[in-house]
């Protein structure tokens, strides 16, 4: 009876039940594999679609903010201000100090934290605030927008020489708060400007 059963089962292990077995195997196996890999690369196409959603929305909603600075940095120069500009001013700042901390970046949200100190302080007691430091505030927000944004890095003392008619008679105080700022927050390298 032995004997029998294992001359079956070697009968059943012939050359041709082997390639039967292995012709329904393969193309299951290569099917499991296959759903496996569609799987994971759809679940990181998926991700980087979800990423790519995200960046194109925070685009949208900043990418004109670096211009809102410097237009409210340029209507605060205004030496002849009324209340209602003042008012429209303190609407704008706050737009962009909203946007800013949705939007922006760990730097740029810094540096709207670190101006709204500034500018508490300044409405508390004005005589311990320097005046360069709110403009330099201004203008390092901008170019660390603009470089979030673009990749592009722009250092303030363009705007300075481009905007302030008195630069020169300005620029050194000027350019020791700009510096002074960048490094109490640890701001990049090309926000300093050069003495």
């Amino acid at each position: 009876m032995e004997g029998k059963i294992l001359t079956e089962s070697t009968n059943l292990l012939t050359g041709e039940n082997i390639a039967v077995i292995l012709a329904a195997c393969i193309p299951a196996v290569v099917t499991i594999i296959g759903f496996v890999v569609t799987y994971f690369l759809n679940k990181r196409n998926f991700k980087e679609e979800v990423n790519k959603a995200k960046v194109s929305t925070t685009l949208d909603k900043i990418s004109d903010l670096p211009y809102k600075i410097l237009t409210l940095m340029d209507t605060m120069l205004q030496k002849n201000k009324s209340k209602n500009h003042e008012q429209t001013n303190l609407k704008l700042f706050q737009e962009i100090m909203s946007l800013t901390f949705a939007y922006g970046s760990k730097e740029a949200i810094l540096i709207v934290s670190s101006m709204q100190e500034a500018n508490y302080l300044l409405s508390r007691d004005p005589d311990k605030v320097d005046k360069n430091d709110i403009i330099a505030y201004y203008i390092l927000l901008a170019c660390q927008v603009k470089y979030d944004l673009t990749g592009i890095k722009i250092n303030p003392e363009y705007w300075y020489r481009m905007r302030l008619t008195d630069y020169k008679a300005m620029k050194e105080n000027l350019d020791k708060a700009t510096n002074k700022i960048v490094h109490e927050l640890q701001l990049e390298d090309f926000l300093s400007v050069k003495q």
